[in-house]
């Protein structure tokens, strides 16, 4: 087996920098550019710095009081296990149509299983560029290294190698410089192993078999079996959810919604790659705004077109924010989408009406976006004869209604007085009124003519007074 070992080292700066808007966006919102430290505060310690901050001084490891000391202007971001389990979840989102069997082993490291792709993509180095060129558009940064076993690549790894190995003595060569402090083994059998002389991988190696079973116990044994590449220790592979979640963490408090849109886009464009990935298009996406102290905003967008570009989203977004109102500075941002259809390849043949369908959907789409979808109506004619009550009120059954020939375009709210002149062009038609209102009628229906040529819908009742009911486009 060949696997190999990714560890992400600095992933919370990475995705701090990452939703970081572009140098004129920063220049227009004056964001100073400022040393940048990830402080822990369970440990009191510097877990991640920026190049600025290591200029400053600040190195891994400082306390908070020291660091401030060496940098009184250092921005400061809160460690949270949490948020960069989930930015990892992402990354392994973004691997999983290039490699199936991927293993999440801690918040800020992953494994990938080599062997079973190296004929498929033609060869070790065409699929390590496919790989790493994934990561290259996520803009992290990360040590690596490959092994016969994800225990052996991890020291690997850890250590920074940064190398590819696929022959077995390669791989012992470097395992052997590699100090036993990098081992996942507990801290009593490094101090146990310290004591007889052992401090190095390769002196572990070394030992044989019997002499491992007579001073560790099993879970050690399996450990020391596993990093020597004899057993192969069983894993949970990841498997990506059958929705959509990308988080964002903002680099500053943002005040406004025009000030979220840049951060947004972000988010639609890893929408837009995950939808292009597996040829899918969806026609409904929430984005979950965080504050500090508020409860969270729930921002539901809707298309009336299935959408997979991220342009196409963006223009529903603007006007779907241009009104909203933040009760306090939003601190993160989440993008969800659940609902997904795949793309069809059939355009249908050319004389059908599929475009001018398509710019209906975008049109009620955009209205929805503006103004809502309680302030938008589509109208629909009832399952009725009568012209009062054709359009006024939803469809009532699902089966096929009353159509004729003579219904007009635009039909008035009520019958109007006839008041000026007019010539029949056809007609009539006799039309009674249902038997259960409350004033049965009967009319004769004409179309008729102005002198202007504006085609009407006529009626004359039974005491013989001329109505006009609607108008002919």
């Amino acid at each position: 087996m060949l696997w190999a070992y990714l560890y992400f080292y600095q992933i919370t700066l990475d995705t701090h920098q990452e939703s970081g808007l572009s140098p004129v966006d920063s220049a227009h919102l004056e964001i100073p550019s400022s040393p940048v430290i990830v402080y822990c505060e369970k440990t009191n310690h510097v877990v991640q710095r920026n190049h600025a901050a290591l200029q400053q001084g600040i190195e891994i490891g400082h306390g908070l009081a020291q660091a401030a000391a060496l940098c009184p202007h250092v921005c400061i971001i809160p460690f949270n296990v949490d948020n960069e389990h989930l930015t990892l979840t992402q990354l392994a989102h973004r691997l999983y149509p290039l490699a199936s069997d991927i293993v999440l082993d801690t918040h800020n490291t992953l494994a990938v299983r080599l062997d079973n792709l190296v004929h498929y993509y033609g060869g070790h180095k065409a699929l390590w560029n496919t790989l790493t060129h994934e990561l290259s558009q996520s803009n992290v940064h990360y040590h690596f290294a490959t092994a016969w076993s994800i225990e052996a690549a991890k020291v690997l790894a850890l250590k920074g190698i940064d190398r590819y190995y696929d022959n077995h003595d390669d791989i012992r060569q470097s395992l052997s410089h590699c100090p036993l402090s990098l081992t996942a083994l507990n801290k009593k059998t490094k101090e146990a192993l310290t004591r007889v002389g052992i401090h190095r991988v390769h002196q572990l190696l070394a030992m044989p078999v019997h002499e491992l079973g007579r001073r560790f116990d099993n879970n050690t044994i399996t450990y020391l079996t596993a990093l020597r590449g004899e057993v192969f220790p069983r894993v949970k592979l990841f498997r990506p959810a059958e929705h959509f979640e990308h988080f964002a963490l903002l680099p500053f408090d943002v005040e406004n919604t025009q000030h979220l849109i840049p951060f947004m886009e972000k988010l639609l464009e890893y929408l837009a790659h995950y939808l292009r990935a597996r040829n899918l298009q969806t026609s409904t996406l929430s984005f979950h705004i965080a504050f500090r102290d508020q409860p969270s905003n729930h921002l539901e967008i809707k298309s009336a077109l299935p959408q997979s570009t991220s342009d196409s989203w963006l223009s529903l977004l603007k006007l779907r924010i241009e009104n909203l109102v933040l009760p306090e500075p939003a601190v993160s941002l989440t993008l969800r989408c659940d609902n997904f259809e795949a793309i069809d390849d059939n355009n249908g043949d050319f004389f059908s009406n599929r475009f001018n369908d398509v710019a209906q959907k975008q049109l009620i789409g955009r209205l929805n976006a503006k103004l809502g979808e309680k302030c938008t109506f589509k109208p629909s004619i009832s399952n009725t004869h009568q012209f009062e009550y054709m359009s006024n009120g939803p469809r009532l059954t699902k089966e096929t209604v009353f159509s004729s020939d003579i219904v007009p375009t635009f039909l008035f709210e009520a019958p109007k007085p006839l008041t000026q002149s007019t010539q029949v062009c056809f007609g009539p038609v006799r039309l009674h009124s249902e038997w259960w209102h409350d004033a049965p009628h009967k009319r004769d229906y004409f179309i008729a003519q102005t002198r202007q040529g504006v085609r009407m819908l006529i009626f004359k009742d039974e005491a013989s007074k001329w109505w006009a009911q609607g108008l002919f486009s």
